[in-house]
């Protein structure tokens, strides 16, 4: 298992950028804009997944492009998000765009990444790269591997109410630009990502023997668990060109590629669901034995990496153009 030595504690950016495609298909103007962001952003991030995600809020109706965008510093973001071509993209943007950012400004020193490949993917991009040691394999080594965790709790200020979520209407989308302005303490930032693309015939095979079904039903209990078990918001996203290993449902865990983002109510919400939910306790406990140094498939394959980032109140920047109700942190009267 590996992960990234930050060359400093200065604080890093993700920025995660969407358009929504509410018939699933883009329009003319919604492909010209898709192109014409897509141009702007190139080459400037440190790493950039484009991704597909089925529904445009959270897991409901249409498709979203989305752009997970990694920045070594602040700087570099603002250098680029001050761009005369950027901001004139953005702020002639019309009121029916259906564009949304969430910008997040973490410290490295509430962040971790474990990786099962030596080979970049997602945070790894940051810095070099360093095997995590005995920091793994253990309840509770995400935690521990952020360095702020000696003095800090990352507990939720939010006492026993969760955030409350724009919930879905009769309305297809909220005109104008909705900007998010005040954010608790200790949200919880969750990347998890599997690529299958380099699995061989004998690892493939092992892999739906033993790990296919309880890896997806995983994934699935988290979309279905809801703010009731901390998880405020989740995206089940996919990266169509690496194409697919597997035909069934959701369609996003077919593809070799996919990556789920998590806004949690903060470290303890995730770190419970985790030790409660037995299939996921199960499904560890044989992966770490059949993947660990003296299991069947020591050496495979399979690249999973998982990123959690503790973020503080003003490290989250985010505005909606036109979207989908029930999108990331907008909110209603309703709630």
């Amino acid at each position: 298992m590996y992960t990234v030595k930050f060359e400093s504690d200065e604080p890093f950016v993700y920025s995660v950028f969407g358009i929504q495609y509410p018939t699933g298909k883009p329009s003319k103007a919604q492909e010209d804009r898709t192109n014409e962001f897509n141009s702007l952003i190139t080459g400037y991030p440190s790493h950039i997944d484009c991704l597909m995600q089925d529904g445009c809020a959270s897991i409901s109706h249409g498709t979203t492009f989305v752009w997970l965008a990694y920045w070594k510093s602040s700087q570099n973001y603002q250098d680029w998000w001050n761009q005369k071509a950027v901001s004139h993209f953005w702020n002639s943007l019309p009121s029916d765009s259906g564009i949304w950012r969430e910008i997040l400004t973490p410290s490295p020193r509430r962040s971790q990444y474990g990786t099962s490949q030596e080979h970049e993917t997602g945070m790894g991009h940051l810095g070099s790269r360093v095997s995590l040691g005995d920091k793994a394999g253990y309840w509770g080594c995400y935690r521990d591997r952020m360095a702020d965790s000696a003095t800090d709790t990352f507990a939720s200020h939010l006492n026993s109410e969760p955030v409350c979520l724009m919930k879905a209407g009769s309305r297809p989308s909220c005109p104008g630009r909705v900007q998010i302005t005040h954010y608790p303490d200790n949200l919880c930032f969750v990347v998890e990502g599997q690529d299958h693309s380099a699995l061989s015939a004998e690892e493939r095979e092992y892999w739906f023997e033993n790990f296919d079904a309880s890896v997806n039903q995983w994934i699935k209990d988290l979309l279905a668990s809801g703010p009731d078990s901390g998880i405020l918001d989740a995206r089940l996203c996919f990266e169509p060109e690496k194409g697919t290993f597997r035909n069934s449902e959701p369609r996003a865990l077919n593809y070799n590629k996919k990556v789920q983002l998590f806004y949690f109510k903060d470290l303890r919400h995730m770190e419970r669901i985790g030790r409660l939910n037995k299939g996921h306790v199960d499904l560890r406990k044989r992966f770490l034995e059949s993947y660990g140094p003296e299991g069947a498939m020591a050496g495979g394959n399979i690249c999973l990496w998982v990123e959690t980032t503790v973020l503080k109140a003003d490290e989250v920047e985010c505005e909606y153009i036109g979207c989908a109700e029930g999108t990331g942190f907008m909110r209603t009267m309703e709630c």
